[in-house]
C-alpha cells in the first residue's frame, strides 16, 4: 500500500514533458523565471534565502543532472544562475525557510484524499515530498561511486594488511587525500586494445580489492561492525563487486567484450593457461552481467544503488546483529531504487527493469560461490603470485 501511494504521488510529475533547465528532470512549472523541477526550485530558494556559500571540491565543473544533482552544491547553484534563475523573483513573505505545517501531517494520506484534496499539491514543500528521500539517498551513493572510480583510476595502491585496510578511515571520505592522489594514472589510458594477460588480471584484481575496502568503509553500519564482521562482509563481496566495476565501466566494444581502463580486454576466447573455473566465470560475467546491463541501459544512479545492494549482503558469515543491520540498510536502499525507477520509467517499465536487476543478485551470488572453490583459487594464487593481502582476503588471517 505504501508503494502504491508513492506511485500515485509521483505520477502527476511524470505527465509534464517539459524538462528542468538545471538537471533535466521533469519540470513542475516555471519557478523564478525558468522551467524547473521542485528539487532545484527548493534548492535555489533555500540557498538564496539562507545566503549559503558552497565550495566545490573539484574544478568547479561538476556534472549536474537528475542522477547526481546533489553531488556538488556549488556547481548546482552556479548552474541555476547560468540557466536564468532570478534571485530577485524570491519574496521573503512567499518563500519562508524553516518547518512548515506539512511536518504535522501523517507521512502518507489515504489514497482517496490524493485526488480529492488539491492542497496536497498546492504547497511547494508538499510537491517535493514524494521524491526527496530517494533523491538524497541515491545522490549520496552516486557521490561514493564517483569517488571510488576516481581512486580506481589513480596510481595509488598501498601495501598493507587486511586489518590495516579495514580499521583505518576511508580514503574516499578524505577530500585532501582525494584531491592529491585520486588523479588519473598515465597507465590507465590506451591507444589500442590488447588481449589481457595473467599479470593484467592480477593488477586489476588488486586495484579493485583495494578500492572495495575503501568503498566499504563509507557505510556507517560498516564502521560500527566488529573487525570479524567487516572482514567477512568484504570477503563475501570480493568476487562480485570487482565484476560490477569491470563490467559497468567497460567501454562498449560489443556484448562479448570487457575492456579495462588500460586497454586490456577479455572476450569469449578460451585461455588454456587459466584454471577451468576461471574460464567458466568469464563466460558467466559476459552472459549474466554484461549482457543484461547493456540491454537494460543501466544508468549511473541505478548502478550505484545496485552495487550498494550487492555489497550489503546479509548472507555473509557475520554475526546475527550485523546481519540485521545489513538487511535493514539493504532494504532501505532497495526501496529508494524502486522509487527512483518508478519516477524515471513509469510503473510497468520500472517493475520489469527493477525485477530483472534485483534477480541478477541471486545469479551473481551463485557465480561468486563457484568462483571461490578452494582448489582452483589456490592454484590461481600459485600461478600468479597474489600478495599476502589477497590471500588474507580469501582465506582469513591464518
Amino acid at each position: 500500500m505504501t508503494l502504491l501511494l508513492e506511485v500515485l504521488r509521483i505520477l502527476p510529475f511524470m505527465e509534464n514533458k517539459e524538462l528542468c533547465l538545471v538537471c533535466q528532470d521533469f519540470s513542475s512549472g516555471y519557478h523564478y523565471g525558468i522551467p524547473s523541477c521542485n528539487g532545484c526550485k527548493t534548492f535555489f530558494r533555500r540557498t538564496v534565502m539562507k545566503k549559503q556559500k558552497f565550495v566545490c571540491q573539484f574544478d568547479q565543473n561538476c556534472p549536474v543532472d537528475k542522477s547526481i544533482r546533489c553531488a556538488c552544491r556549488f556547481c548546482r547553484f552556479e548552474k541555476c544562475l547560468k540557466v536564468g534563475m532570478d534571485k530577485a523573483a524570491l519574496q521573503a513573505s512567499r518563500d519562508p525557510i524553516g518547518y512548515t505545517k506539512r511536518t504535522k501531517k501523517p507521512e502518507f494520506q489515504p489514497a482517496n484524499s490524493i485526488n480529492s484534496d488539491e492542497s496536497n499539491y498546492g504547497s511547494p514543500e508538499r510537491q517535493i515530498s514524494p521524491v526527496r528521500t530517494f533523491e538524497n539517498t541515491l545522490s549520496l551513493l552516486a557521490v561514493k561511486e564517483k569517488s571510488a572510480n576516481e581512486l580506481r583510476l589513480s596510481a595509488y595502491l598501498p601495501k598493507r594488511s587486511l586489518k590495516q585496510a579495514l580499521c583505518s578511515k576511508s580514503l574516499l571520505n578524505d577530500p585532501i587525500f582525494m584531491n592529491q592522489h585520486a588523479t588519473l594514472s598515465s597507465r590507465h589510458s590506451y591507444q589500442e586494445l590488447r588481449f589481457i594477460t595473467q599479470d593484467d588480471y592480477h593488477y586489476w584484481h588488486e586495484r579493485d580489492w583495494f578500492v572495495l575496502t575503501e568503498y566499504a568503509k563509507t557505510f556507517k553500519i560498516f564502521q560500527n561492525m566488529s573487525y570479524h564482521d567487516k572482514a567477512e562482509l568484504v570477503r563475501h563481496a570480493a568476487i562480485v563487486i570487482p565484476v560490477l566495476n569491470q563490467v559497468y565501466n567497460s567501454p562498449d566494444h560489443g556484448l562479448d567484450t570487457v575492456v579495462f581502463p588500460d586497454g586490456t580486454y577479455y572476450d569469449r576466447t578460451h585461455e588454456p593457461t587459466r584454471p577451468a573455473g576461471l574460464n567458466r566465470k568469464k563466460y558467466q560475467v559476459l552472459d549474466l552481467v554484461l549482457k543484461p546491463f547493456r540491454e537494460m541501459e543501466i544508468n549511473f544512479n541505478e548502478f550505484a544503488a545496485f552495487k550498494a545492494i550487492t555489497f550489503l549482503n546479509p548472507d555473509a558469515d557475520v554475526s546475527l546483529e550485523a546481519k540485521h543491520e545489513i538487511n535493514l540498510e539493504r532494504v532501505r536502499i532497495t526501496k529508494q531504487l524502486f522509487g527512483y525507477m518508478l519516477q524515471k520509467d513509469g510503473l510497468e517499465k520500472a517493475i520489469y527493469r527493477f525485477g530483472r536487476l534485483i534477480l541478477m543478485g541471486t545469479t551473481m551470488s551463485k557465480m561468486a560461490c563457484e568462483s571461490k572453490e578452494a582448489v582452483w583459487i589456490a592454484d590461481f594464487f600459485e600461478n600468479i603470485g597474489f600478495t599476502s593481502f589477497a590471500k588474507e582476503l580469501f582465506f582469513g588471517d591464518n
